[in-house]
């Protein structure tokens, strides 16, 4: 089995990007990272969770770049997932950060696009350099601007490019932003790819991989492929 990475924290088992859901994968020792989802509020704190609207995880509306700290730290994060998960709140990345210390890596994904978050990139390094995690963290991003202003502001913090599809000059993209990691969706993830990436000395995180002949094809081109998961403990079975 390949390395596991808790989607969003343990996302099968808790509300995604919750403090509840990272916990879970904190304690469980065959999960050896987290990937989590940055956006910014409106006064500028960098705050965990994957849209850019608050609506399908919470229980209020609106854009999270339009609402301060106060105001999404008042939302119920937690039980639209199940009850017992009633008052989970919208963690910041600090909390996040004070949380996994220490225990496992952690995956950023920075949920930039085309400048949305005026200073994210320098607000999310800066709290991993105060929290002395750098060695911790990888940044990760679709958007790859924001990783190479990542790459200009900190570059020892490794770096992750998300593509979806089939692309081409992919090492050249990598070398860009000198990213040592790409991560893809794993229907695109074939034997030439794995090869070339393989060669170039980048390392591969495949995503979403929630069923167990979802990971075994993927896994036998390399066993040591990374795989995204909400569902971890179906893929250790």
């Amino acid at each position: 089995m390949g390395q596991l990475i808790a989607h969003r924290g343990w996302s099968g088992k808790a509300p995604e990007n919750t403090l509840a859901a990272i916990e879970l994968a904190l304690e469980e020792p065959k999960i050896t990272s987290i990937e989590i989802d940055v956006h910014q509020s409106k006064d500028g704190i960098p705050v965990v969770i994957h849209d850019h609207r608050v609506d399908r995880t919470t229980d209020g509306s609106g854009y999270v770049m339009d609402l301060t700290l106060a105001e999404l730290k008042k939302l119920d994060a937690g039980s639209w997932f199940d009850p017992a998960f009633t008052g989970e709140q919208i963690p910041t990345l600090e909390e996040v950060l004070e949380l996994v210390r220490g225990k496992k890596n952690l995956l950023i994904e920075l949920k930039q696009m085309a400048g949305l978050y005026e200073g994210l990139e320098a607000n999310v390094l800066t709290l991993i350099q105060n929290f002395n995690t750098e060695s911790q963290c990888s940044l990760i991003s679709f958007d790859h601007k924001s990783l190479k202003t990542c790459l200009a502001f900190n570059p020892e913090v490794k770096r992750t490019l998300v593509m979806l599809g089939s692309p081409l000059l992919l090492v050249d993209q990598v070398n860009e932003i000198g990213a040592s990691a790409v991560s893809m969706h794993h229907q695109y993830v074939d034997e030439e790819m794995i090869s070339i990436l393989k060669n170039n000395g980048t390392d591969l995180i495949v995503w979403t991989v929630d069923q167990k002949a979802e990971a075994d094809r993927v896994l036998r081109f390399n066993q040591g492929i990374a795989l995204t998961t909400n569902h971890p403990e179906r893929l250790w079975v």
